[in-house]
């Protein structure tokens, strides 16, 4: 994506500004997608969440003025379609269930820079999956003589994609940064995900067919950067008044607050429990303030003209759900390979957690679990993995807390099991990911099953730089404890 005649989405203009790393070919699944694919099969997966990437269906190949987007769309691309026809039917082909992400955290570039700060891309976003979906329903029974999809995600990690925008500074945006942009952000998604929820469902219905649609937020703690959002979609369902909306969701976040009170998890400690209670409390403060934004209205009446909830089963990423986590003391050799950042995002950056300071915590995975039982709706672990850090230097660092992805994967995976035979609704468990890849702005991170040096080719390597096999583990785990992928 963003090179020369490559479909170009809201990331390019901050690759040629070298503020993030060029993200070039990435992994390349686009293209080695089968080899990937028989991969996951021979470990015995029997599900693969994959992505369609909407700049590539909705393209544009040349770069706009990124503050002055013309909201005009291009034609859609059923060549690129019809490529991930091909894509679905080799899953499927291979016994597994290809679950669909239709939005992960990026827009074609045709939107400009901060495009969900804008009512309009709502309506650009239904048309999109409407037209992806027809698409797939008419081409996949007909051409590859395969089911078309039946679970589908409609967008990755609201809560996060507007936070990293317009709080965080992680990904790129224009001047509209702060608590109002990254509101106004949340509530267009939150829309665009209800609306699409239902043209869905419509749409699935006139073929004789029933799809499963959610999104996945990343899980916290942090009760309004999570939670509440699922709380507030549900409200009609659970028969709470419009006007008691606000004091409802503030009895959850105080319900939730008072659960993790009651835990004792070893990694927190004293001074970190009163960190998170700064935090939590700073948050409770910024919600309120934001209870009067004018945003909510449009966001409220699509709630409440209909009593259905937009859900068919909640999906949440699991990694280090906890705020008494998220700060830490500087490692100024621990950067990010960013260029010409402003003086806050290097402070944000320094003090911040990063994906290898995430920490291995199976015991919070039970306690995030059962927050999620409140919705009375099956539960897929929609990611879970974990990070190294591949230096500047060019070498692979250890963990802090010296924890190897087999030690990682054991501990989820068994975790699941258990919770499983607990009677938990879990019906499926997703490792993120399968090989290592681009991680918005950087290749630092590394999460894959299989590795790839990214200097010396694509190749996919079974066995990582500490002399583990991470692939094997997890295939053994999961054979172990088979999971099945049982929606009930």
């Amino acid at each position: 994506m963003n090179g020369d005649g490559e479909p170009l989405n809201n990331w390019a203009w901050a690759e040629k500004e070298r503020l993030v790393e060029p993200s070039g070919r990435s992994c390349d699944f686009w293209n080695l997608a089968e080899e990937d694919l028989k991969r996951a099969s021979k470990l015995g997966l029997n599900a693969f969440r994959l992505g369609l990437c909407w700049s590539r269906i909705q393209p544009t190949y040349v770069l706009p003025d990124p503050h002055k987007p013309t909201f005009s769309p291009p034609p859609f691309d059923d060549r690129a379609l019809m490529r991930y026809c091909k894509i679905i039917a080799s899953c499927r082909s291979l016994g597994m269930e290809p679950i669909i992400t239709l939005h992960h955290f990026t827009h074609p570039a045709w939107l400009g820079l901060d495009a969900w700060i804008n009512r309009n891309t709502i309506d650009h976003y239904v048309n999109y999956v409407g037209y992806t979906l027809k698409f797939l329903l008419d081409h996949l029974p007909k051409d590859f003589h395969c089911q078309p999809p039946q679970f589908l995600l409609t967008i990755n990690e609201p809560n996060m994609l507007s936070t990293c925008h317009y709080l965080y500074g992680y990904f790129p945006s224009g001047p509209n940064r702060g608590i109002h942009a990254a509101t106004t952000c949340l509530i267009h998604l939150l829309e665009a995900h209800t609306k699409a929820y239902f043209l869905i469902h419509s749409l699935y219905k006139s073929y004789g067919l029933k799809p499963f649609v959610s999104f996945n937020n990343y899980s916290s703690n942090l009760y309004w950067l999570d939670l509440a959002w699922l709380d507030l979609l549900h409200a009609a369902y659970f028969g709470i008044k419009k006007q008691k909306l606000f004091s409802y969701l503030w009895d959850r976040a105080r319900q939730l607050d008072s659960a993790f009170d009651k835990m004792r998890f070893s990694s927190i400690s004293a001074v970190r429990k009163i960190l998170g209670l700064l935090l939590k409390k700073t948050q409770h403060f910024l919600a309120y303030a934001c209870s009067f934004e004018s945003s909510w209205k449009e966001l409220l009446e699509v709630i409440y003209c209909s009593k259905q909830r937009p859900f068919d089963f909640i999906a949440f990423d699991y990694y280090d759900p906890f705020v008494e986590h998220a700060l830490r003391w500087p490692r100024w050799n621990d950067e990010l390979p960013k260029r010409n950042k402003a003086f806050h995002e290097w402070l944000m950056e320094a003090f911040t957690s990063k994906w290898w300071d995430w920490r291995m915590l199976p015991e919070g995975l039970a306690f995030i679990t059962h927050q999620l039982t409140h919705y009375r709706l099956p539960l897929l672990i929609s990611e879970n993995g974990l990070a190294y850090r591949y230096t500047p230097m060019g070498t692979m660092e250890k963990r802090k807390d010296s924890v190897l992805r087999s030690h990682y994967i054991r501990a989820h995976v068994r975790t699941v099991q258990k919770l499983r035979a607990e009677g938990s609704p879990l019906f499926g468990y997703l490792y993120w990911s399968l090989v290592d890849n681009y991680e918005w702005g950087s290749f630092s991170p590394r999460f894959g099953l299989y590795s790839i040096d990214f200097k010396n080719g694509l190749h996919r390597k079974e066995v990582d730089v500490f002399g583990e096999n991470p692939a094997k583990i997890y295939a053994e785990e999961i054979n172990n404890a088979r999971i099945s992928m049982t929606y009930r």
